[in-house]
């Protein structure tokens, strides 16, 4: 009798362990959807602002000085805590830009993440939360 319970169980678990799993999965796809909305207006109102035209001219070596874009995360969705790491996992909205020289000069902002052409690094909303 308990041998039949314990089976019981165990497909219990897995059903709960495969919706858990869907949920994830459509919450992901919703989110990436959402953020693909997100970024294509984001681009026009970037264009239309000038702010597109400071992304290009920050890039230029005699613009070091102002080179760092300040963002704040609006919204992240992460599916599997590996996958912290990935620009793609958060909704961005352009602040200002700043000297590189503002992370140097600051002991509260944390490195995140390096990709083949970004460092990226965190400042919590306010000093000691990390």
């Amino acid at each position: 009798m308990e041998l039949r319970n314990l089976r019981r169980f165990v497909r219990a678990l897995l059903a709960l362990g495969n919706l858990f799993i869907l949920q994830r999965a459509v919450t992901a796809a919703a989110f990436r959807l959402l953020r693909l909305v997100f970024c294509v207006f984001q681009a026009v109102y970037w264009q239309l602002n000038g702010t597109a035209k400071q992304l290009r001219e920050a890039r230029l070596p005699e613009n070091y000085h102002r080179s760092a874009q300040v963002l704040d995360v609006l919204l992240f969705y992460i599916f599997c805590p590996g996958s912290l790491q990935k620009m793609e996992n958060y909704i961005c909205a352009h602040n200002r830009f700043e000297s590189p020289q503002y992370v140097l000069d600051n002991d509260h902002i944390n490195l995140m993440f390096i990709t083949d052409t970004h460092a990226v690094f965190c400042e919590p909303i306010r000093k000691g939360m990390y």
